[in-house]
């Protein structure tokens, strides 16, 4: 039976007690940091987790790692959210550009987010771009003590790694205030407070109405922020009897199960009610043509991949947070108000 007991407090933990603590033999875990041909991604994954949970710390092989390299990065990912389609893309050309190869791994309601990023460290990448990773922060510290990280799309602190996200209360600020411009007054929002950074989107509504001083009108909605998320907003809404006359979305697949939902219901956008998204993502798709707030992919992507090549490089160990631009996009769901 493998011994899984944890070494002792009194001493640093060594690789014959990460190759104890999985059964397995201390040449094979020596292999593994060493990354060396022999040892599986499934494995190696076991191998670091085991290292991370007992507290071992290679850090002769972890400067190994720095010097050679694989000239790989991970990016974990979530195929439910709409950004990953411009962001991927934009990631392989900003890693091209540094000299690396990039590995995905997705995370799914089938796969959670330990699971895409074991399979980044089975793979043996020099370091990873984690796009919204849900791990709590004190398991991202651990994992960055060994891998460069950047965490992109999700701000976090108490983490010595990169950290990337677009402007999101300027880029909300500037969207109140464009429908203040058109003569809107009744201006509400849509808080997805399960989506990570929602509370600088929230800020960035909130200061508008305060410095207008209008009235916050907030729908705050729980579990996932996709387009179920809007279309429950849309039903409380309108269960609320009069309707804003324009709303801001935290982002564009909430605006889009939004929009739906008011439109098989006769109310119509924007001759009703205005709507405004965030991301630019399916936004821009002709048939839907919202107005938005414009996160730049490629901009995120660059930013998130300069930053890790840095880490990787030795020449950053410290927290970093890089706030990338946020813009205004009008398109045809925006409009004067409704005349009561």
């Amino acid at each position: 039976m493998p011994n899984k007991q944890p070494p002792s407090d009194q001493r640093h933990a060594t690789m014959a007690d990460v190759a104890a603590h999985i059964g397995v033999s201390r040449q094979l875990v020596g292999l593994a940091f060493r990354h060396a041909p022999g040892v599986s991604a499934e494995t190696a994954a076991k191998i670091f987790q085991a290292a991370e949970e007992i507290g071992y710390q290679p850090n002769l092989a972890a400067q190994a790692l720095r010097r050679e390299g694989t000239k790989y990065i991970g990016v974990t990912y979530h195929t439910s959210h709409s950004s990953s389609e411009e962001l991927l893309p934009a990631i392989y050309k900003a890693a091209e550009t540094h000299g690396f190869k990039v590995i995905l791994s997705a995370t799914s309601s089938l796969r959670s987010d330990q699971e895409a990023l074991n399979e980044i460290i089975g793979h043996r990448c020099d370091g990873a771009i984690l796009i919204s990773s849900t791990l709590p922060n004190s398991r991202l510290q651990k994992i960055a003590k060994s891998l460069p990280l950047v965490s992109l799309s999700r701000r976090i602190e108490g983490v010595n790694c990169g950290v990337v996200a677009s402007h999101g209360e300027h880029g909300v600020y500037e969207a109140v205030q464009y429908l203040a411009s058109l003569g809107h007054k009744a201006i509400a929002y849509v808080d997805t407070v399960e989506m990570f950074d929602h509370e600088y989107r929230l800020q960035g509504y909130q200061d508008a109405i305060r410095e207008l001083n209008l009235e916050n009108w907030i729908a705050t909605i729980s579990g996932d922020y996709i387009e179920s998320a809007g279309a429950q907003a849309a039903e409380q809404f309108m269960s609320q009897g009069e309707l804003p006359t324009a709303i801001v979305c935290a982002n564009d697949q909430v605006a889009l199960g939004l929009v739906y939902t008011f439109q098989k219901s006769g109310i119509k956008v924007p001759g009703d009610v205005s709507i405004v998204g965030y991301d630019d993502t399916i936004a821009r798709n002709p048939f839907l043509d919202f107005t938005t707030v414009h996160q730049d992919a490629k901009e995120l992507a660059e930013a998130a991949v300069a930053d890790l090549a840095d880490r990787i490089a030795g020449k950053k160990k410290l927290a970093e947070l890089y706030l990338t631009s946020a813009n205004l996009v009008v398109r045809s769901s925006t409009s004067v108000p409704r005349l009561n």
